[in-house]
């Protein structure tokens, strides 16, 4: 064997025990996580949620664009999970749906990067001071620029509960650190929505059921699924029907090939979705 073919495999090696360690430890780490926080969250009667940004298309009066942000009612509490890549879009959006950012009382940004946290001047223009839950772990530049439209950014450490039936879980390692949203649906289970879902959508899945000892009756958002192998999508299939999920919106950086895939193999669980979609979920 010439030394630049062995040199060929091995590189092919260690880049395949890199990514075999990578996912293992994420799977690790919300093992770990959940075992070592147990949450106790009451439950909400109902929960509505609205798309507001997503590249997948819906209505003609909705602008398509890459990024997530949904609009969130429960108990009275509006939340804003992430807010988009433009607040320009956010705003438009956000007018065709007839809702006003001015109600909202906080927002959850899932992850530092420019498509879910774009749109936060528009937040800033609408209600100064707003909170903003973002993840511990984030880069310094998220919190410095909250802190700087004149906005109040409370990082999570830990899986904390906002408010009666609303939840944010610990910062997941991706890279980056992200959070999910945790809503608790009295009869019903927990709705998971997940911005990108870098550390695995069954990784913080799993987590949310593990640290609330809930069962999941939903989950919504972006599952960074875009080239996934068949081998992981069914992983994540496997998942879902394990924990035995009855409604699946996957959005954003899901990808097209994950989403029919999950239409195959769920059936009447897979729900799609795209900007303008709404969920109701009542006791």
């Amino acid at each position: 064997m010439s030394l630049r073919k062995f040199i060929a495999i091995l590189a092919l090696v260690v880049v395949a025990l890199a990514l075999f360690y990578a996912f293992t430890s994420k799977k690790e780490e919300a093992t770990n996580i959940a075992s070592e926080v147990k949450l106790e969250i009451s439950p909400a009667r109902s929960a509505k949620l609205i798309v507001v940004v997503d590249n997948n298309p819906g209505p003609e009066k909705l602008e398509t664009m890459w990024g997530i942000s949904i609009y969130v009612e429960v108990n009275g509490i509006r939340l804003l999970f992430d807010t988009g890549p433009s607040p320009e879009l956010l705003k438009k959006n956000l007018e065709a749906l007839g809702i006003s950012i001015a109600n909202v009382d906080a927002v959850v940004i899932s992850h530092e990067h420019g498509d879910h946290a774009g749109g936060l001047a528009a937040v800033a223009e609408a209600k100064p001071g707003a909170t903003v839950y973002i993840p511990a772990g984030a880069s310094p530049s998220l919190k410095e620029r909250i802190e700087k439209l004149g906005l109040k950014p409370v990082e999570i450490s830990k899986t904390t509960v906002l408010a009666k039936g609303v939840a944010v879980t610990a910062p997941l390692r991706g890279p980056p650190y992200e959070i999910a949203l945790l809503i608790y649906v009295e009869g019903n289970g927990l709705i998971v929505v997940t911005g990108c879902a870098h550390p695995g959508v069954d990784n913080i899945v799993m987590y949310a059921h593990n640290v609330t000892g809930l069962p999941v009756y939903a989950v919504v958002g972006g599952f960074h699924l875009i080239g996934a192998s068949a081998h992981r999508l069914g992983e994540i299939a496997e998942t879902f029907k394990k924990l035995g999920v009855k409604e699946l919106y996957p959005i954003h950086c899901s990808g097209e090939e994950a989403r029919q895939f999950f239409a195959k193999e769920l059936g009447d669980a897979y729900r799609g979705g795209g900007v303008g979609t709404v969920i109701v979920i009542k006791s």
